[in-house]
């Protein structure tokens, strides 16, 4: 009879430091990986705002729409970040969890590998059933209080001067609110429309320096159990 599938046998120490040492190397490259991939986004954010500013300043006949177009740009980019930055997270998680008992253990020679230890269990867990580590408005907060707040300031103001010079110098207010409509949208609509969207930026803000600890953040109730609970392959 051959033996069952489902058991194996016990590592040695030496097999389960040489096995961690690999891991570990591999669980860097990735973190790596997304972090490279994250300034990447990060550096299409700021071309984009600059391409925006210069074109919309560059002829008078383009309409103060052009720089709403930058926003809504920007927006996407910074929910393309979050996703992003949240799998970094998820496999820095790791990296530090390695840090903290594997490699702080084989320097301080008080490496625990015995069958039981808190951080195997909860690396093997992880491994098993792979989570994000924050929630999805977190993440969006975080990357707002990093970049993305700076980048909504320069494209609003900018937005707010092109409605000011073009297509001829606002003298009133009146004549300010004539030229920020937006075909049949009044002005003043238009105008209290990025104001809450700048407010609700503000709130992602807010969220975003609060510093993490309780499991709501860590464990990323924000959202859906499918979602927290999903594969964090590569896609």
């Amino acid at each position: 009879m051959s033996q069952d599938s489902g058991s194996g046998d016990k590592l040695t120490r030496s097999e389960t430091i040489t096995a961690l040492v690999h891991y570990y190397r591999a669980e860097v490259t990735r973190s790596l990986a997304w972090r490279t991939r994250l300034d990447r986004t990060t550096n299409w954010a700021v071309g984009t705002t600059a391409a925006f500013l210069g074109f919309g300043f560059s002829h008078p006949e383009i309409t103060h729409a052009f720089f709403l177009f930058g926003i809504a740009i920007a927006y996407i980019l910074l929910f393309v970040e979050a996703r992003r930055y949240r799998f970094y997270d998820a496999y820095e998680y790791r990296v530090r969890l390695l840090n903290q008992n594997f490699i702080y253990g084989v320097l301080t020679s008080r490496l625990r590998l015995e069958e039981g230890a808190y951080w195997l269990a909860e690396l093997a867990s992880d491994l098993r059933h792979p989570q994000y580590k924050m929630a999805r408005v977190y993440a969006l907060g975080r990357r707002i209080y990093s970049n993305y707040i700076y980048l909504f300031l320069v494209l609003i103001a900018g937005w707010l001067l092109k409605i000011k010079l073009h297509p001829v110098g606002a003298e009133t207010w009146e004549q300010y609110l004539r030229q920020a409509a937006l075909g049949e949208i009044p002005g003043w609509l238009v105008l209290t429309f990025i104001a809450v969207f700048f407010l609700h930026l503000l709130v992602f803000l807010v969220i975003g320096r609060r510093k993490r600890g309780g499991r709501d953040i860590f464990f990323g109730v924000a959202g859906s159990e499918q979602d927290a609970k999903s594969s964090l392959e590569e896609t």
